[in-house]
């Protein structure tokens, strides 16, 4: 072929976007009580002492005190901590120290609380006055970690070209072509650690008609964690709801001690505890059936509460599976939720729909 003309338009544009995003907090703490990091609690009503349990000491062991409380307080005075980190808590802080760096490259300093010194005299503490000693159900620390990478990319290349082509044997071509080329990349990777007294908030919800979770941008308070004071969190949005159990039959739920999750870590597990018949599954056979509620609330955030029945839930199958997804704010892509796990329960209907375990953002 012999071009003897020729009149060529060519078109070309590429794109190219990129989003890169870190997230890493690490919360570590001394004390029975969580700091308020957040500072969303200042106006919080004064917290509900924690449960504790006593023991209380025989006779024997009262005369016994009462016996050597000198020599107690003579060798504790002015000299020696009555109360301070032990060996055993300073090896918890050395491995939770090594674990970080491990993870992050980072090394921790810890502020270790202020050691009370014995009081004078011949006074004993007053948890011992009485002969009685309180054990807490703390572990007197506490620590969370968080680690979240987004990477995504999405390229797209668009050619075109037309013309006329005229070759030296009158021949005349006339043509239009285009070339298009696009790649999309996403990986996401999240790391959490709670460790001690670190809060555990992971609540089961219940999916109703096929629908996906989602979290509200408005925030409601509610004391997710159980430890007396109301915590601000992102609430389902309608199609969703939370499994909840009504333990005081008061037609409310008061707070995360009434869910699935909160207290233990573990919703599944928990909710597995009622399965009476051991078949693997919360039916009319479990006793806890009829008492389970599904908590949502409606368009002017009024609490609503569902018996399964209602909803049309005949079971709920205990297996599950890991199904890591973070539920993040669309205007302002601020993490809600970490979906942990995901199983199914079975309608009266024969069809089937979803329940998820989900770490709440407080």
């Amino acid at each position: 072929m012999k071009i003897a003309s020729s009149g060529i338009s060519m078109t070309g544009q590429s794109a190219l976007v990129e989003v890169n995003s870190k997230e890493e907090t690490l919360r570590a703490w001394i004390g029975n009580e969580r700091p308020d990091f957040e500072g969303q609690k200042s106006a919080a009503p004064p917290p509900q002492q924690p449960q504790t349990d006593t023991l209380e000491l025989s006779q024997a062991g009262k005369a016994f005190m009462e016996e050597h409380k000198a020599s107690i307080t003579e060798a504790d005075t002015g000299k020696d901590i009555l109360f301070a980190i032990s060996d055993k808590d300073m090896q918890k802080l050395r491995l939770i120290h090594d674990m970080v760096k491990l993870l992050t490259g980072k090394r921790l300093k810890f502020y270790l609380p202020v050691k009370i010194k014995a009081p004078s005299g011949n006074e004993l503490p007053p948890d011992l006055r009485g002969g009685g000693v309180r054990l807490s159900p703390l572990q007197g620390w506490g620590l969370e970690y968080s680690y979240n990478e987004f990477n995504y990319e999405k390229e797209k290349m668009d050619f075109s070209a037309q013309g006329a082509i005229k070759t030296a044997d009158g021949r005349e071509i006339n043509f239009s072509v285009q070339l298009s080329m696009s790649r999309e990349f996403m990986s996401q990777k999240s790391i959490s650690i709670r460790a001690g007294d670190a809060a555990r908030v992971d609540p089961l919800i219940i999916n109703l008609n096929n629908n996906a979770p989602s979290l509200t941008d408005t925030k409601f308070s509610f004391d997710l964690d159980c430890n007396g004071k109301p915590d601000q969190i992102s609430f389902l949005s309608s199609g969703s709801g939370f499994l909840a159990l009504d333990i005081n039959n008061d037609g409310i739920i008061n707070d995360g001690s009434e869910l699935f999750g909160p207290s233990s870590g573990n919703g599944f597990s928990e909710l597995s505890k009622y399965d009476s018949d051991n078949n693997n599954w919360i039916d009319e056979n479990d006793d806890i059936y009829d008492r389970l509620r599904i908590w949502t609330k409606d368009e002017n955030g009024n609490d609503i509460l569902f018996a399964l029945g209602e909803k049309g839930i005949g079971a709920i199958y205990l297996g599950n599976i890991d199904t890591d997804f973070s539920i993040k704010s669309a205007s302002s892509n601020e993490l809600q939720g970490q979906i942990r796990k995901t199983g199914i329960y079975v309608n009266e209907s024969g069809s089937v729909g979803t329940i998820q375990h989900i770490d709440l953002a407080i």
